[in-house]
């Protein structure tokens, strides 16, 4: 029986309906249509409706709001209305959003997300021309800005039956350790590139170096909703609409903002004297200069959100508001706002960071560190060192997410768990009062882990607030430039530990090398060392670059100097290139963080877990276990590393090799090969868009992913690198989809280079295809795509310069220039023909060494 075709998007609606009812979910009871949603979903989808008219709500077509988190479906007639992708991103333009619809679902739940109101929505996207086509697909959306993420597994909508089955689709909805870095690294980018343009227009304001990072954190807390006890809106944050340029004594902008931020510091029972300190702080950055609440033209950073003249104040508000409040998620993960906008703000003033002695850990070293530690929900931890936070903004998050794993997220205990966790077991010091502001600022825009955040003199705090505490984990990086690179923190935090615990402190090598041997010969006399981790030279750029480790400790066990051996392991290659503009990745960062931790654990045998990347790394390259001496100057990695100097057979023919390569090089370029006897070509300028097209390679492979060669065929395995052209595998195949055919250029995004491939090829991480558009490609060779992948390669500095996202940008703006026939068309004869005559050289004069060499026997 042939099915009955949908004719209108309203047949879609009904088949949804049927589906949910066949499910046994009853309409408004369990799933509403369009308006007929609750109050507060309605404040969360405010400004999210599909119209020029943001007073309006977002209305999806259906909502289901019975379980831990929220569902919401959008659906369209036509299966061609399904999605809209640009290379393989999900497009949210205004026309995509409103046609197709995953791209209404993720837009609708993104703006939930970022109304504060919910932490994480299920976006549905429906579309169907019968009964019996219909495509589902359900999406996993978590933050307002970053991509969300794809249930594969799941093409129906049986998991909305009931609890158990929701339930049992939520434990699969789970970030993996990996996908949880690349997001981090992914959101901390993203604020930086805001907090650049934000300082900058700063800098157009002349707003002081020093009240800048003040300014943005008293900003973001007067953004914040006030609730009453039980959770209850009270009064909600400021918006850019209240700040109206008005001057009389209580309607500036300024003071606008400054009531709200002491109406909500006053909600949070915070102690006199630290709210003191913090309102002091703001009403110093924020409100003191009146001229600031003055209307004035919009600086062009920001007219696009603001039409009319207003005062410094809005503008710099409205900025922060919306692509810094409404784009990133403050409520959880590790990502320390305030240390990224500090460093940023340090990185372009007069004086940098290392010269204040002030050097923040990035957040994916942070997250390093409390994972390393094993940090859980009943873990009390403490920083004497606290600066913007950074160590407990990571221990609270996996504090938070062990709570929700081990006592179910969303219920009763794990949440009582979690507020007593914020408000009882971290304990942050910090002497300098801005510094203090932005920690305590910092954990309460994570929901106030700011009752045991203190002004104080580390070395001067009363022993009972440590013994009242009970620390049991000790996360550090101390001023650098403090007596002894600031080892004596490190001593002082274990010293006030519970025996047992843990500390690690990310400090310079020079701190275990010998320069604070008095202060390291104390610290072994009573606690004892476990692992030294060697970190990379460029990982605090662009404030310093300097040789740093973490050192881990257990508190209150003197260290047997016979018997305690302590793990040595070399993170130099964490995967990363950092430049001032931007930090790059180039070897698998995301997975070398997760196995950093199972190697901390598990030594060599680490190799042999499930979940490690061993095609990363050799550990015995990597790793060693070593005791230590007393003099307390020998706890880096270079000290116990045994260097292997014996050399083997293969040993002697790769030296071999490289030599025979080398001298070949020399005597090509003492040869005169240049004249081809081809009469010299004429060369036409053409726009590489007019030429070619350039895609990832996708699907990409890990080189686990192998299959070994069973018969006569094979095909390259291409990855980033530079050398090898690129191949990193010839020994076997990939059985799966993702070919790509030979005739066509890889680019590696690491040294930007182009290679041309002669095989059919699979593709690693990060490397892109260049194809020759169809009416080219047809009269490629093997010798013009030589010729080509030279000219191609003369792009490779000018992509260098870029960051990845925009390289594909760049290289369709660049022109190259190629040979051309009489009819002024590309001449794919002469390319092909001077690469043979080329070759033909080199042959020769290679052949006439080998023959010399030979007669010397």
């Amino acid at each position: 029986m042939e099915s009955i075709k949908f004719t209108l998007e309203a047949d879609v609606d009904d088949y949804v309906k049927e589906t949910l009812k066949s499910l046994g979910l009853k309409k408004i009871e369990d799933f509403n249509e369009k308006s007929s949603m609750s109050e507060y979903l309605k404040m969360a989808l405010k400004g999210s409706a599909k119209t020029e008219n943001k007073t309006n709500y977002g209305q999806p077509d259906f909502s289901i709001e019975k379980y831990s988190l929220p569902v919401i479906i959008e659906d369209k007639l036509k299966n061609d209305k399904h999605i809209a992708l640009s290379k393989d991103v999900i497009k949210m333009d205004g026309k995509s959003i409103r046609d197709y619809a995953v791209n209404g679902a993720i837009y609708y739940a993104q703006n939930m997300i970022a109304s504060k109101k919910y932490t994480e929505v299920i976006a549905i996207g429906i579309s169907g021309e019968s009964k019996e086509d219909i495509n589902i697909s359900v999406y996993y959306v978590f933050s307002p800005s970053l991509p969300p993420k794809l249930m594969k597994d799941y093409k129906n909508l049986n998991f909305l039956q009931n609890k158990d089955s929701f339930g049992a689709f939520y434990k699969d909805v789970t970030i993996s350790e990996v996908e949880k870095h690349k997001y981090l690294v992914e959101s901390r980018e993203r604020i930086l590139r805001q907090a650049k343009t934000l300082n900058k227009l700063m800098d157009n304001f002349n707003i002081g170096v020093d009240q800048r990072v003040v300014y943005v954190s008293g900003m973001l807390l007067a953004m914040q909703d006030i609730k009453d006890n039980s959770g209850n809106i009270i009064d909600y944050g400021v918006t850019p609409t209240e700040l109206n340029g008005i001057q009389t004594d209580q309607k500036r902008d300024s003071i606008i903002i400054l009531n709200h931020i002491k109406d909500f510091l006053n909600t949070k029972k915070i102690e006199d004297n630290k709210k003191k300190i913090m309102i002091t702080s703001f009403e110093s950055a924020i409100a003191l200069d009146i001229s600031r609440d003055e209307k004035i033209d919009v600086d062009k950073l920001i007219g696009d959100k603001i039409k009319e003249k207003s005062s410094i104040t809005k503008q710099v508000f409205t900025y922060l508001y919306e692509y810094v409040f409404l784009s990133i998620d403050l409520s959880h993960g590790a990502l320390d706002i305030m240390a990224e906008m500090y460093s940023t703000f340090l990185k372009y003033a007069l004086s940098d960071g290392a010269s204040l002695g002030k050097v923040l850990t990035p957040p994916y070293v942070t997250n390093l560190m409390a994972k390393l530690l094993g940090i859980n929900k009943d873990s009390k931890v403490m920083d004497i060192a606290t600066g913007s936070a950074a160590f407990l903004v990571a221990s609270m998050d996996l504090m938070i997410a062990d709570a929700n794993k081990q006592l179910g997220k969303n219920t009763s205990v794990a949440q009582e768990k979690i507020d007593k966790l914020k408000k009882t077991q971290l304990l942050g010091i910090e002497i300098d009062a801005k510094m203090y502001t932005l920690a305590a600022s910092n954990m309460i825009l994570r929901g106030d882990g700011s009752t045991k955040i203190l002004k104080a003199d580390s070395f001067k705090t009363p022993a009972s607030i440590f013994s009242g505490f009970n620390a049991d984990r000790l996360l550090l990086n101390p001023p650098f430039s403090a007596t002894e690179n600031g080892l004596p923190f490190f001593e002082f935090g274990l010293d006030n530990m519970e025996k047992g615990g843990l500390g690690a402190v990310i400090i310079m090598d020079s701190a275990g090398a010998g320069k604070a041997k008095t202060t390291a010969i104390r610290i072994l006399k009573k606690h004892k060392m476990l692992a030294s981790i060697k970190m990379p030279s460029d990982l605090f750029i662009p404030n310093a670059i300097v040789q740093t480790s973490i050192y881990i400790f257990q508190a209150k066990h003197p260290h047997n100097f016979e018997l305690d051996k302590v793990k040595f392991i070399d993170f130099r290659n964490d995967g990363y290139k950092r430049t001032k503009r931007a930090i790059k990745d180039i070897d698998s960062p995301a997975e070398r963080y997760n196995d950093l931790c199972l190697i901390y654990n598990l030594g060599l045998t680490a190799a042999s877990n499930i979940k490690f990347h061993k095609e990363l790394w050799d550990l015995n390259a990597v790793y060693c276990e070593d005791v230590i001496s007393p003099n307390g100057n020998d706890w880096n990695f270079e000290k116990h590393f045994k260097y292997n100097v014996s050399v083997n057979n293969s040993n002697h023919i790769e030296a071999e090799s490289e030599y025979v390569s080398w001298k070949f090089k020399e005597i090509i370029s003492k040869s005169n090969i240049d004249d081809t006897g081809l009469a010299f070509p004429k060369m036409k300028e053409f726009p590489v868009k007019s030429l070619f097209i350039m895609e990832g390679a996708t699907p990409s492979y890990d080189k686990g992913d192998l299959t070994k060669v069973t018969d006569n065929n094979f095909y390259d395995y291409i990855t980033r690198q530079s050398t090898n052209r690129g191949i990193c595998e010839r020994t076997g195949f990939i059985k799966a989809k993702g070919l790509h055919e030979k005739g066509t250029f890889s680019l590696g995004l690491m040294q930007m280079l182009f290679f041309y491939r002669e095989n059919g090829w699979y593709a690693g991480q990060f490397v892109k295809k260049i194809s020759m558009l169809p009416k080219y490609s047809e009269l490629l060779d093997d010798y013009s795509g030589l010729y080509i992948e030279t000219v191609l390669n003369g792009l490779s500095k000018k992509l260098l310069s870029v960051i990845v996202r925009d390289v594909e940008k760049e290289f369709y703006g660049s022109t190259i220039s190629l040979p051309v026939n009489e009819h002024d068309e590309l001449d794919f004869d002469y390319m092909s023909n001077y690469i043979k005559e080329n070759r033909a050289k080199l042959f020769k004069i290679i052949s006439k060494y080998i023959k010399d060499e030979q007669k010397k026997k």
